[in-house]
């Protein structure tokens, strides 16, 4: 795959992993701009393998030993969310399997790493069927490929330092309520739950523990009770041990060298609806307690909508990590909680407030932030909206706003009304926060910080706490 061709152009590029990247010549035929390349799925069958993708990508290879295998890159490419992280058994064609995720989002990279169970050299030819929307690699036969110019062999790479073996250096807590898991190298691995002793753990094949690793403090208050790592063989296994009322799950990966593990307060109810899901939205409830008043939490954006950007910060992903929080909180204080969605899915509007509606939730509560041009960069501060001529709506929206001001110090913006979908739509109480401006840089690092968006949320709360108490539905 260091060597792939379509018709015949021949690509003429070997790209060790850790160098600097060059274009391999193939010119993408990418499809009209309204489109976004996507691979949606991994096959193999009699030919080689078939990647369900709507054009053609820019690929870069390298082929990296020890373990030895293949990493081909898809430019411009995003990994639909129902393959990202996953293993394809081959077992063919000196392929042991091939492992999909999302490498990078933006721009967005594609990334396949085939297993090998050889050494030799492994050639390749690939064609794009346009009618089935099918990018598809053939092995060929070495002597076949040596004259020809629709494939070239590809080589073993020399890698630094790849004698040395693959470490986890460090364990540590990111602005998002995740455990991160740092590898030395790209890394794989299996998971397993105890449910009894609330343990979770994952075998980390082909690595070693570092003996500078670093770990975590974990306080008084941390929902985590014990980390162990421990070298089994050639892997390494990592136990975290969770305290009552607490849970931790696969996050998502969005680094090949790394494992982020996501903590999660148990009670919280999630919708989660399957991307692009439009309407008739049956989402799960959970364990809703009878009579609590329901909030319904609502960060903005996701999945390719990444909202407000700035230096490679998205609006969704600062929402999201708040709006855990807020949820969090909002339970300690007795409510019954839904999120319209706790991962990166890409989520319509109308489905948002069907949620609500369907749960006749007692308020709802979108999260956003907020951004201006380049030109005004020194606007900051936060607003809150609410509906037009929706008195309660403007009474929650005031008392949120008021708390918010209170705690954080913010600039006051004003509680304002609007008809943003999410608050004309519901019939329930009903507001949306925009909690600072991405675009002036002092609120930027303040809206990335853990401990800021911890503040945010509990004044949020705070407010949605007073308003519920006043206005019993």
């Amino acid at each position: 795959m260091a060597g792939a061709c379509l018709g015949t152009q021949a690509i003429n590029a070997e790209v060790p992993l850790g160098s600097p990247v060059q274009d391999n010549n193939l010119q993408a035929q990418l499809p009209s701009s309204s489109q976004q390349l996507q691979l949606r799925n991994v096959q193999v069958n009699a030919d080689g393998f078939a990647l369900q993708i709507n054009g053609i990508p820019q690929m870069r290879t390298s082929r990296v030993a020890n373990p030895d295998r293949i990493i081909l890159d898809l430019q411009a490419t995003e990994v639909s969310p129902y393959i990202h992280n996953s293993v394809v058994s081959i077992n063919r064609y000196g392929v042991r399997q091939v492992r999909v995720a999302q490498f990078q989002k933006s721009p967005a990279i594609a990334r396949l790493v085939f297993d090998l169970d050889t050494t030799s050299p492994i050639n390749w030819q690939s064609s794009f069927d346009q009618a089935r929307g099918l990018l598809v690699l053939r092995p060929i036969d070495l002597a076949v490929a040596v004259n020809t110019t629709n494939s070239l062999p590809l080589k073993a790479l020399p890698v630094a330092n790849n004698s040395l073996p693959t470490t986890i250096d460090g364990l540590s807590f990111n602005g998002y309520g995740q455990l991160v898991i740092q590898a030395s190298r790209a890394i794989a691995y299996r998971s397993s739950l105890d449910l009894a002793n609330n343990t979770y753990s994952l075998t980390i094949p082909a690595t070693r523990i570092s003996s500078q690793l670093r770990r975590p403090v974990l306080g008084a208050n941390s929902p985590i009770e014990q980390i162990r790592l421990t070298q089994a063989g050639d892997a390494v296994v990592v136990s975290v041990k969770m305290v009552s009322g607490w849970q931790i799950s696969d996050a998502g990966r969005t680094n090949p060298q790394a494992i982020a593990l996501q903590l999660t307060s148990v009670g919280q109810v999630t919708a989660s609806i399957p991307p692009n899901t439009r309407s008739q939205v049956q989402p799960n409830y959970g364990n809703v307690t009878s009579g609590r008043q329901l909030v319904v939490i609502d960060p903005g954006h996701g999945g390719p909508d990444v909202g407000a950007t700035r230096n490679g910060i998205y609006e969704k992903d600062i929402v999201l990590a708040m709006s855990k929080q807020l949820g969090r909180i909002l339970q300690q204080m007795g409510y019954s909680v839904m999120y319209t969605r706790t991962e990166d899915i890409d989520l319509d509007l109308e489905p948002r407030v069907q949620m609500a509606e369907n749960a006749r939730a007692s308020a709802f509560v979108s999260v956003h932030v907020n951004s201006l041009d380049a030109s005004s960069s020194q606007v900051n501060g936060v607003e809150t909206y609410h509906a037009p001529n929706a008195s309660l709506g403007k009474n929650l929206a005031e008392l949120v706003h008021q708390q918010i001001i209170a705690s954080t110090g913010a600039n006051d913006r004003g509680v304002r009304s609007a008809r943003f979908y999410v608050v004309t739509k519901t019939s329930m109480p009903a507001i949306l926060v925009e909690t600072g401006f991405i675009t002036n840089p002092s609120e930027a690092s303040r809206l990335v910080d853990s401990n800021y968006q911890g503040r945010m949320a509990a004044a949020i709360a705070q407010g949605i706490d007073q308003f519920l108490k006043s206005y019993r539905r």
